[in-house]
C-alpha cells in the first residue's frame, strides 16, 4: 500500500534534524518510493512510502515527531486512480 508523508519542520530544529536525517534508514518492511525537500512553508517534506505495515509509519512518526509535525495519507498513483475513474464512468 503506498502512503503519502507530509512533514512540516519545528522551528529551531534544523541541526538536529539534518544530523538525524543523514543516519536515519528507513525501518525494514518499508520502501521509500521518493522524498522530496520542498523551499515551502508546509509542508518542507513530501515522502512516497511503500509498506503493508502501517505500523512500522507510525512507529517512524514516534522517532521523528520532536522535530516535525507528520501527516500520512494512504495513496493510489494515478494510473490506479486513472483504471478506477474508468470503471466508474462505465456505470454512470
Amino acid at each position: 500500500m503506498l502512503f503519502v508523508v507530509l512533514s512540516n519542520s519545528k522551528n529551531g530544529t534544523c541541526k538536529e534534524r539534518v544530523a538525524r536525517r543523514i543516519q536515519w534508514k528507513n525501518p525494514e518492511g518499508t520502501n521509500l518510493i521518493a522524498e522530496y525537500w520542498l523551499t515551502t512553508e508546509y509542508p518542507n517534506v513530501i515522502q512516497i512510502v511503500e509498506t503493508d505495515n502501517v505500523q512500522l509509519l507510525l512507529n517512524a512518526i514516534a522517532e521523528w515527531d520532536d522535530v516535525f509535525d507528520i501527516s500520512i495519507y494512504p495513496a493510489i498513483t494515478g494510473e490506479v486512480g486513472m483504471k478506477n475513474a474508468q470503471e466508474m464512468m462505465k456505470n454512470l
